[in-house]
């Protein structure tokens, strides 16, 4: 009898795809399965006094009027029976008119209906699928330098023969955001020309937390315009912005046709494992995620869509939703306040001021390999943070550090920065 291994081995039984372009760990599995427990205990070191600063994830507790009607949902026969049946293949109605109502009450997007929303599993399944409805295999995708670690796979699965184009954002040397604007725009302005069909921006952004000033977004978006392309904004960390809200929040896809924007509720509403995103663009991209996600999803999920269309409705007319936002930016600016106080007190090292989201980046010290600086790290001081390596030829010496799951626990940010100057 043939085994599994030796079927594989033999036959190279399984697609191109996996076995070549996909062919070693991620950035993502890296950093996934770098915090599993099973792994931390085969390096010796105890997952219980471990201080972790790898999580990209939010740590708040969910609104509790949310865990109520999630509560009354599965307690009420009727309304769990409809909770399992299919919704509209771009997701539930009411759940969509909600979210422009978020849209509108939050962050002051007038223009914006629930024909401009689509449901998704996730917004890690409906980048994938956007890319799909946008572009075609060979198209290139532009990203700033660093970027969401994440994009690179996405772009592979989707985008066969595509490249992934690099702008320049981080300085190496002088560890500054976007010295030199201009300079990205005219880097940009060249991909263009030669054909790149997105500019894709999370914002704030993902690994610096920095926030792009509305004049480079302004240009940029112009740029994508006028060579019939789209720009893409991440919004998955939008409640996270800590000062000035960018304009780009109210920017409507019913204004900007060429504008994509990618939500979701697992920061805001600390719902990760609670999976629903949602694609706000003009009604041509809806209509073809449509297409798409009738064999990539068929039906976003129903219980979750009742739930948020119901918290929604109820919190933004009594006010409840705008405290809330309001609190989670405090608590968050005022971890990551935390975080850059203690990096300054007892590392000095060099860091990018927090301006939403959940983390900062820091260059290794004397540019040491990041992969074994993390490990010999939490190996020696029972601390982890995140190598660079993945997001992008900026971070190939640097290292991002997250304070998101320690907003309740300031204690073991300052602690865990002892730990690292120990080292």
């Amino acid at each position: 009898m043939v085994s599994d291994t030796d079927f594989f081995k033999r036959k190279k039984g399984l697609s191109h795809l996996v076995e070549d372009t996909l062919q070693g760990l991620s950035p993502i599995q890296t950093i996934m399965k770098m915090a599993e427990p099973s792994n931390i205990k085969k390096m010796g070191v105890n997952p219980d006094t471990m201080i972790s600063f790898g999580g990209g994830w939010c740590n708040h507790f969910a609104p509790e009027p949310l865990r109520k009607i999630y509560t009354e949902l599965c307690k009420d026969k009727q309304s769990f029976h409809d909770s399992g049946r299919y919704s509209a293949i771009i997701g539930n109605e009411s759940c969509r008119r909600q979210l422009a109502n978020l849209e509108r009450n939050i962050y002051g997007m007038n223009h914006i209906s629930e024909k401009n929303i689509a449901l998704g599993q996730s917004s890690t399944q409906l980048f994938h699928d956007v890319l799909r409805v946008i572009a075609n295999p060979g198209d290139d995708i532009c990203v700033l330098d660093p970027t969401y670690a994440n994009y690179a796979n996405a772009v592979k699965i989707a985008l066969p023969s595509s490249t992934l184009r690099f702008i320049s954002a981080l300085d190496a040397s002088s560890w500054e955001y976007l010295k030199n604007p201009q300079r990205s725009l005219d880097e940009l302005q060249e991909f263009a020309e030669q054909g790149a069909k997105a500019l894709v921006l999370p914002v704030p952004d993902n690994p610096t937390s920095q926030i792009p000033p509305d004049s480079f977004l302004k240009g940029a978006a112009d740029i994508m315009q006028d060579h019939h392309g789209f720009l893409i904004l991440d919004f998955a960390y939008k409640s996270l912005w800590f000062d000035k809200k960018p304009s780009c929040f109210h920017w409507s896809p019913e204004d900007m046709p060429h504008l994509i924007g990618i939500h979701s509720h697992s920061k805001w509403l600390s719902s990760l494992g609670r999976r629903l995103g949602w694609i706000e663009a003009s009604q041509s991209v809806i209509n073809g995620l449509e297409k798409i996600n009738e064999s990539m999803l068929l039906s976003p999920d129903t219980l979750h869509s009742m739930a948020i269309a119901q918290f929604l409705e109820t919190s933004l007319e009594n006010g409840f939703a705008h405290e809330y936002v309001k609190n989670i930016r405090q608590l968050y600016k005022k971890t990551a306040t935390v975080l850059t106080a203690s990096i300054e007190t007892y590392l000095d090292w060099p860091y990018l001021e927090p301006m939403g989201g959940l983390y900062t980046v820091c260059p290794t010290p004397n540019k040491v390999d990041p992969v074994s600086f993390v490990k010999n790290l939490l190996m020696q001081t029972g601390t982890l943070i995140i190598p660079g390596v993945g997001f992008g030829p900026s971070m190939n010496h640097g290292v991002r550090l997250s304070y998101g799951p320690l907003v309740y626990n300031h204690d073991l940010i300052v602690e865990g920065i002892k730990r690292i100057s120990s080292y």
